[in-house]
């Protein structure tokens, strides 16, 4: 160790003789070691970090896949979940979520948007998370609402709800008299029974069109068995957790059991094209995220392999002035490992010096990353610079110090003792450290071509994302979002809230400045979805197909507001959406989909949909009137 120390305090005033030359270094070596620290970060938190359940290896999810097109990717019926749990024993326990709706929250204090998640009793002890503050849902919390709950001046029946930390902060400051309080959710009152812990969310795979921050828990109080057994009914996301000792493969056998069982059983599943897929909830979480972030890793590596090539060069140009300084320590009986040692010990310094100011690097870079992350990366909450991202960076800085110092070491300390111990002015490099030079150099430009050509390549793709005709002119489009009064106000008829809206419609438009003003379920890109099954009619003919149909309930003025380009046809009138008429407008791949090669104005389909009036879900037919260019609804790259 006094041999390291005495290695370590020579080579810090050796690098401080050159303060130009040592800046330059650190600051190279920061660059590198920064830039793989930030992406580290990044996948240490999406990909290395266990999910924050309990024994998350043990959770997996369930969801439906149709073999014929991965469109329809995910939500079961509720009657399914039951299903699951009653023809399997693979599992500790089944539980369900619904998507997440926006709701009003009302009553004491400032009114605000909370969102609101339908989940089965037994989804917190599926997920092994406990309530920070009183308790999470009981079987008796989702036992079906009494007949007439929902009738206006009914006496209200008791709901229990499980809040969030943030919510409980925000609205009781953190009281522990929350539990047992009363929230008046869409005009409906609800006990809260628990607080869970801060930080606390249901991961969930970036398709399954659940956006984050869930305020509330509500139990889902129906009957699971007695719901309609419908692909338009299908909005239950699964998760499991599997008994000790079963894998995933075991339970992918009694799941395809089940969906053998049920395409015996119900017509909706009679085609046998719906299957049951059971994933390992981690890996379905992380999903395409793991390619792009391995792909940004390796990217990054290769900065670092030219930032230490770069660095191993400057030190064979400062190796050459050292020469004779090598050349006398080995006189006076320095053996070649001793120099070595000191001079690698000099790189450790450079390198761990590198390796802080990388540190400061890294947070800025993490901003920087998060700041320009995709919408749909999973878990970028966690992302920190934690204890695991200090020691990548120390086993960077480890590395790029034997990278960028060995070679540069090994020349220098084999010094020609007659040609260093002359007087003379200067000492010209010999053959071996020219082409060392010369190789680091190759090395340096083969490298940057790699990653100046994948850079090329991924300009070459954004150019071509934001030449992507996303069918709808978002320039000038202004939107907000409305959570409408419940079921027991003056909305719960689709009357009042067909009033409501339209009212609203005629207000925006009389505003100065405003062109067109309309009302949708469901905004393109915004990371929600709705999708059914469709059947198709030409002439007499009908016929049933498990393609899949993303669909929006929509006012007439919606089409002009977004800019929606007619292809053939018309849109659907005022007076035909008053009246509820059964026609839609539907985008030039369903069409060509459903009648290909085929005029499809005056065609009819027919689709199980659930209309935002709470009213559905139902199946009907309905006429094609019109024709819109695509619409990107879901994903910019694709339709």
């Amino acid at each position: 160790m006094g041999a390291l120390g005495q290695d370590m305090r020579f080579g810090l005033r050796s690098l401080l003789k050159h303060p130009g030359h040592a800046a330059v270094v650190v600051l190279t070596l920061a660059l590198g070691i920064g830039a793989n620290t930030a992406i580290f970060s990044v996948i240490h938190a999406v990909m290395i970090r266990p999910l924050p359940y309990d024994q998350p290896d043990q959770l997996v999810l369930l969801r439906h896949r149709i073999e014929a097109t991965d469109f329809f990717d995910g939500p079961m019926p509720p009657a399914d979940v039951m299903d699951i749990r009653d023809h399997t024993d693979v599992f500790q326990g089944v539980a369900a979520t619904d998507r997440t709706f926006e709701q009003n929250l009302t009553g004491d204090g400032e009114p605000i948007e909370v969102r609101v998640a339908g989940v089965t009793a037994n989804f917190f002890d599926v997920l092994g998370v406990e309530a920070a503050l009183g308790r999470t849902f009981l079987a008796e919390d989702e036992e079906p609402f009494p007949p007439g709950a929902f009738v206006q001046g009914a006496p209200a029946p008791v709901n229990n709800i499980v809040i969030s930390h943030g919510l409980w902060m925000r609205r009781f400051g953190g009281s522990p008299d929350a539990i047992g309080g009363t929230l008046l959710i869409n005009d409906f009152p609800n006990t809260v029974v628990g607080v869970m812990p801060a930080g606390f969310e249901l991961l969930m795979p970036a398709n399954a069109g659940m956006p984050s921050g869930t305020d509330v828990w509500n139990p889902t109080r129906f009957d699971y068995r007695q719901a309609p057994r419908t692909s338009g009914n299908a909005n239950r996301r699964v998760i499991a957790r599997l008994k000790p000792g079963v894998t995933v493969a075991k339970a992918q056998v009694q799941a395809d059991k089940v969906a053998e069982w049920q395409r015996e059983h119900f017509e909706y599943n009679r085609d046998g094209e719906i299957y049951i897929d059971v994933k390992p909830m981690h890996a379905d979480i992380i999903g395409h995220a793991r390619t792009v972030l391995l792909a940004l890793l390796g990217a990054v590596g290769f900065v670092l392999l030219i930032a230490c090539a770069n660095v191993a060069n400057l030190l064979l140009v400062q190796a050459a002035s050292r020469e004779k300084e090598m050349a006398i320590r080995a006189a006076l009986g320095g053996s070649r490992g001793r120099i070595v040692r000191q001079l690698l010990t000099e790189s450790a310094v450079l390198a761990i010096v590198g390796g802080l100011a990388a540190l400061l690097l890294a947070r800025w870079g993490v901003d920087l990353l998060l700041a320009l992350r995709p919408a749909n990366l999973p878990r970028v909450e966690a992302v920190a610079i934690d204890g695991p991202v200090l020691l990548f960076t120390l086993a960077a800085s480890v590395f790029s110090a034997v990278v960028f110092g060995l070679v540069p070491a090994l020349q220098a300390s084999k010094p020609d003792l007659n040609d260093c111990l002359k007087e003379r002015g200067t000492v010209s490099p010999d053959v071996r450290r020219r082409r060392m030079r010369s190789a680091l150099v190759v090395a340096e430009v083969a490298l940057s071509m790699v990653l100046l050509i994948g850079a090329g390549l991924m300009f070459r793709s954004f150019l071509a994302l934001q030449k992507q005709d996303l069918g709808f002119e978002p320039a000038g489009v202004v939107t907000f979002r409305i959570a409408m009064p419940g079921l027991r106000s003056e909305y719960a008829t689709p009357e009042g809230r067909a009033m409501f809206v339209s009212a609203l419609e005629d207000r925006m438009e009389a505003l100065p400045g405003v062109k067109s003003a309309g009302g949708v379920q469901v905004l393109p890109l915004s990371g929600r979805f709705w999708t059914s099954p469709y059947q198709v009619k030409s002439g007499e003919e009908t016929e049933w197909g498990l393609l899949e149909a993303d669909y929006r309930f929509a006012t007439p003025g919606y089409f002009e507001a977004l800019g929606l380009r007619l292809v053939t046809g018309r849109f659907f009138s005022q007076s035909e959406n008053d009246r509820g008429a059964e026609v839609v407008v539907v985008d030039r791949a369903l069409a060509a989909r459903a009648w290909p090669g085929k005029e499809p104005i005056g065609k009819y389909l027919r689709a199980v949909i659930s209309p935002f009036d709470g009213t559905g879900p139902e199946q009907k037919w309905v006429k094609v009137v019109g024709v819109v260019e695509n619409v990107r609804s879901q994903d910019p790259r694709t339709l």
